[in-house]
This record gives C-alpha cells, sequence and structure tokens, in this order.
C-alpha cells in the first residue's frame, strides 16, 4: 500500500507590515495545519529562502534593531509535520523615526441589501488611537491606495451605502495620525444581497476548562445554526480555522492542550447563508485556574548582575556584579492579572485616584487571565497603593518625604525618601528583590530554571501574550520571570551600576535618574532580555501592549 501524499502547506495570507521605529511589525493570517512560520527577509525585492531568516515564528512578530529610513522586505512561509510551503506574497516597509499608526486588525465586512457595515479594532502595538481611518474599497484586486475608492474620516463601525447587490466588494482600512497614514490592513470581501445571510453573532465569551473551553454566543436573527472557527493562531476565521459547523450555544471543545491560548469566532448560517465570523475570543485551557497570592521570599545574599554570560553576549548594564543582602520580603505569584486590575481601578476611582490608563486586557484584548498591559510606571505605583487601601493595608508611595499626603493622583518621580518601604502595603519590587527572586534560589544561572533556554518555559515568541500561570514556575514558585510581559521595578537607571549597592542590605537604587528600569522580557523581543540580570529603561510614562508589573511587599 502506497504511503499516503503529504499536504503542503498553503502560503500565509494577507501579510502586512507596519513601520515603526528601527522595527516593522509583521501580521499574516494563520494557515489551519501550520506549527509555526518562518520570516525570510532583506532590504531588496525579490526575497527568496536563500534570504536571512527567522524561525519559529508566529504572528503578530517584531522585527527590531532594523535601520530607519531603509525599506525592508519580508516573506513567510508555513511550517508543519510535512515540511514547510511556499513564501507568501512579498511586502515591504521603512522604519522611521516618526512611525505612522500601526494598521487596523481583526477587519469584519458584514453584507446586507445593497450595503456593507465594516468594524476593526486598533492595530497592534497601537498605544493610542487614531485620529481618524479610511476605508478602501473595490470590486477589483489588487486592492490599492491609489486605484480604489474610498470613505476618509471615519471611525468603526461604519456603514457603506448604495452598493450593488450581486456584487463582490473588496475592504481594507487604514489608520491616519499627524505622522500620516498607515499601510493597508487585512483584505476583507463581501458580496451585498437582497436576502443576506444573518448577522454575526454577538457576545461571544470563552470559558476555559481542563483542557477545554466552552463558548456561549447570542442567538442570531434569522440563525438556523452556527459554525465554530478555531486556531492556535490570532486572526482565526473561515479561511485560517478548524471548522466545525452545526453547533449551538453553548458548545465545549474538549481534547484540546493545556496552557495552549485559542483563538475561536462564531458565524450564524441560515436561508440566506453564513454571516461574516463574529469578533474573535480567545481562551487558554488549564488543568487549575491561576490564583492571586502574595509569595514569601527568604532573605539571602546574591551576586546580582551579570556573573554567567560570556564576554560575546555580555551585558555591559549589569556589571560589575556586586554581592546585595535582602530581608525576606513577598512577591505576587503572577504578574498582575488584568481581573485583578479593574477589580482595583473600578474602587479606586471613586476613592480618589486618578489613572493615565485604563489598562488593556493582555497584547490584544483577548483571553482570560491575560496580564494587564498599557500600564505607565505612574499607573502601577498609585495603583499599588489603592491595592493597600482597599485591603485594609498601609500604603506604600506618599507625594514626598515627609510622608503625610499618600500618592494617588498626577505623575510624580517620587523619590526614595518618599517611600515607607517597612509598611505592609503593596509596592513595586526593587531592581534587587525583582533579580533575586527571579533567580529562585539558584545561583549563577543565565534563566529563572537553568542555563538553557527552552521555548517550553517562557513566553518569548508567541507573538502575543499568554495567560498567567501557562509556564512552570520558578524555584520560588513565581510564574513568568522570563517573557510574556515586562515588568517595571521601582528603581532609576545608574551610571554606577553595582558601585553604589555593593554590600548595601535592601538597596532601594538611585536617587536620581530620569528612567525607571523594567526587567523581563517578553512576548515581542524573543530571546533578548529573558536572562536574569537582563533589563531595559523607560521613562516612567512610558506604555504599551507588552508592559506589565506584580505586586511585592515588605511583609513577608
Amino acid at each position: 500500500m502506497d504511503a499516503p501524499l503529504a499536504v503542503s502547506l498553503q502560503p500565509p495570507a494577507n501579510l502586512t507590515a507596519d513601520a515603526g521605529k528601527e522595527r516593522v511589525t509583521l501580521n499574516w493570517s494563520n494557515v489551519p495545519t501550520a506549527t509555526s512560520f518562518t520570516i525570510y527577509y532583506g532590504t531588496a525585492p525579490g526575497v527568496s529562502k536563500s534570504n536571512p531568516k527567522v524561525r519559529d515564528a508566529h504572528s503578530i512578530y517584531v522585527m527590531r534593531e532594523l535601520l530607519n529610513g531603509t525599506r525592508y522586505y519580508f516573506a513567510v512561509s508555513a511550517v508543519g509535520v510535512t515540511g514547510e510551503g511556499a513564501l507568501s506574497a512579498e511586502v515591504s516597509a521603512t522604519p522611521s523615526a516618526n512611525p505612522t499608526q500601526p494598521a487596523p486588525v481583526s477587519i469584519r465586512a458584514d453584507a446586507d441589501s445593497q450595503q456593507v457595515r465594516l468594524s476593526w479594532e486598533p492595530g497592534f502595538l497601537a498605544t493610542s488611537e487614531a485620529t481618524s481611518y479610511t476605508i478602501y474599497f473595490s470590486t477589483t484586486l489588487p486592492l490599492s491606495k491609489t486605484t480604489a475608492m474610498k470613505a476618509a474620516a471615519v471611525a468603526s463601525p461604519q456603514t457603506l451605502t448604495r452598493l450593488v447587490n450581486g456584487t463582490s466588494y473588496y475592504f481594507a482600512v487604514t489608520a491616519n495620525t499627524v505622522n500620516g497614514e498607515s499601510a493597508l490592513s487585512f483584505q476583507v470581501a463581501a458580496t451585498p444581497v437582497a436576502s443576506p445571510p444573518p448577522a454575526a453573532p454577538t457576545g461571544v465569551s470563552a470559558t476555559e476548562g481542563n483542557g477545554t473551553v466552552t463558548l456561549s454566543w447570542n442567538a442570531a436573527a434569522g440563525a438556523n445554526t452556527y459554525n465554530l472557527y478555531y486556531g492556535t493562531e490570532f486572526g482565526v476565521g473561515k479561511a485560517s480555522g478548524i471548522k466545525l459547523a452545526g453547533v449551538n450555544s453553548a458548545f465545549t471543545l474538549n481534547d484540546l492542550s493545556n496552557n495552549t491560548a485559542y483563538f475561536l469566532a462564531v458565524t450564524a448560517v441560515g436561508p440566506g447563508g453564513e454571516s461574516v465570523e463574529s469578533v474573535q475570543v480567545a481562551a487558554t485551557p488549564m488543568a487549575s485556574t491561576p490564583v492571586p497570592a502574595m509569595v514569601s521570599i527568604p532573605a539571602g545574599s546574591f551576586q546580582m548582575g551579570d556573573n554567567v554570560a560570556d564576554p560575546s553576549a555580555s551585558a555591559p548594564y549589569a556589571t560589575p556584579v556586586h554581592s546585595v543582602s535582602l530581608s525576606a520580603f513577598s512577591m505576587a505569584r503572577y504578574e498582575t492579572s488584568y481581573a485583578q486590575w479593574r477589580a482595583v481601578l473600578d474602587w479606586a476611582v471613586v476613592n480618589g485616584y486618578v489613572f493615565d490608563s485604563p489598562g488593556r486586557n493582555g497584547a490584544l484584548q483577548l483571553g482570560t487571565h491575560m496580564p494587564v498591559t498599557q500600564i505607565s510606571w505612574y499607573d502601577a505605583v498609585k495603583w499599588l497603593n489603592a491595592r493597600s487601601e482597599k485591603e485594609g493595608r498601609n500604603p506604600v508611595y506618599f507625594t514626598d518625604a515627609s510622608q503625610s499626603n499618600v500618592y494617588r493622583s498626577g505623575n510624580l518621580d517620587l523619590s526614595n525618601a518618599a517611600v515607607a518601604w517597612q509598611a505592609n502595603g503593596y509596592r513595586l519590587p526593587t531592581e534587587a528583590e525583582w533579580e533575586y527572586a527571579a533567580r529562585g534560589g539558584l545561583m549563577a544561572q543565565l534563566y529563572p530554571w537553568g542555563n538553557v533556554l527552552d521555548a517550553s518555559r517562557a513566553n518569548y515568541d508567541r507573538g502575543t501574550s499568554t495567560s498567567i500561570g501557562s509556564y512552570a514556575p520558578n524555584g520560588y514558585g513565581l510564574y513568568d520571570m522570563a517573557g510574556n510581559v515586562w515588568e517595571w521595578t521601582w528603581d532609576r537607571d545608574s551610571a554606577n551600576y553595582g558601585l553604589d549597592a555593593a554590600g548595601v542590605t535592601n538597596p532601594h537604587g538611585p536617587a536620581t535618574g530620569l528612567l525607571r528600569v523594567r526587567r523581563g522580557g517578553s512576548y515581542v523581543y524573543g530571546e533578548r532580555y529573558l536572562r536574569n540580570f537582563d533589563k531595559m529603561f523607560r521613562t516612567a510614562n512610558y506604555n504599551g501592549p507588552y508592559f506589565g508589573f506584580r505586586a511585592a511587599s515588605s511583609q513577608p
């Protein structure tokens, strides 16, 4: 009997490239049987598989350390158990010191009689809403800004009218800011008809269990049944998801892999056909639900800094290595979740607190047990004070060294003297506490688990945040001390790293400095910055969908 023929993988569709500052963000449609993707790139058109490449990539992927003003070209292939597929269509982008907004995502087109209703979400890594959007549409492909019709200065949702029934229309959306117009989004198609299919289901929600996800939604008028599409890559839909036909709310998917994020969408089916996909949702099956808790970290001394890297991979910002002693303290078992953030925030805003950002549910506003992101250093500090007061603990941060006024509003560059370090309330960990806790009792090791980089131990290449608790904890029982989202610490940057803390017990970092330290790496930086001593510096008002934090306390 002949062996079955291997099924070739289709090239990823809808590849887009958003130029940023010294970076380009790539986004593409999932290929249902792909396990990963390979990105090929260069500075000349005609990218092939002989070009430099990035293996084991997932959408959405950020190419970093690129040259502003240089045009880069990209193509992506799908990789699965049958091998590697063909390259996608080529795209290009030019990084800039003043980049435009990223292209919108999750474009949806609902057809009705002589009209189509478009909706979308702000693009990945967008830190604010665009000033306006532009819809481009045409009855022919390829769709381009120069040849397509357009509807300018619109917002989501937007209905285009006076369209011709029975004619297929193609749509894409751009975002506009003071820096210009973004690249085109993914393209979507819709055909107005006199007897349209039902509207897409609304109110879709996903609840994860042990190896399961249960999906529920509101009934759609005119629907006889529903189809479910799902996969493990962002952007799931009819063309890219695994299809289950004839399902009804509430439907449970079984035999799923725990600690793997699934993306899901639902369509309604009626006499007029199948609707467009619902808004995408996500859930991560887990053997047990992560419950926020503080973990006691024992007192001790350690060698802080880059004492294990070889010279070719050294971190000058983490030298000289110096001895640090710490009293016992406690650290949150998990990064602060969005649900935990909102519970405190809702209490805080009616009790005198003012925040710059309402926070974001992980990277893509999708999923359960996601870390809160898009939080500035100021927001984190004020929230920790609010949590302390809400739980009856003594707040830690005050507006000045007199420690007479609790810090609840404004963006204040707090000094070390404005902190009640021995209070039992919640605070950010110091940089020394964070590194000591990240090492988990292991000395002179690169990562919280040892010296070997291991993708099964941290989220540094998934293209999006994952639920807290999805990876194994370190020796102290702390999760995501490497990867997932960056974590703010108390400390400022220092030109004299180690020299002002050597031999000090419970160092609080430099007294002055314009930037604050973040630790732990994230899902969009690859393997960079995952080592226990790695760090980056940012202004305290900086935020993004890969910035989070966790609580510490001087109460063990």
